[in-house]
């Protein structure tokens, strides 16, 4: 007799921002990340900074994963503010 192993189940991508108070606490992949195009990173991109501690993550279970947070915040990481905005410090 042969027995078979059960496809592990994967969770749909769901919209980041979505309207239930639990989206904030779904971790997404990095290859869900890269397939629905919310940052302009490759998964294997992803996991390399994450691993290497330049991006925010978790690890829950062993494996990174990013929360809806953590996606937000390596954005903001890459955002340029225009030079009239900067903080401008009196010289001494």
């Amino acid at each position: 007799m042969t027995t078979t192993t059960a496809k592990k189940k994967v969770r749909p991508a769901a919209q980041v921002g979505g309207a239930t108070g639990l989206d904030d606490f779904v971790h997404y992949t990095p290859e869900q990340i890269e397939a629905e195009g919310w940052l302009p990173f490759s998964a294997r991109t992803l996991r390399d900074k994450a691993s290497a501690r330049v991006f925010p993550h978790s690890r829950a279970g062993g494996r990174i994963t990013f929360l809806r947070r953590h996606i937000q915040e390596i954005a903001a990481m890459y955002e340029v503010r225009p030079v009239n905005e900067r903080t401008h410090r009196p010289a001494a």
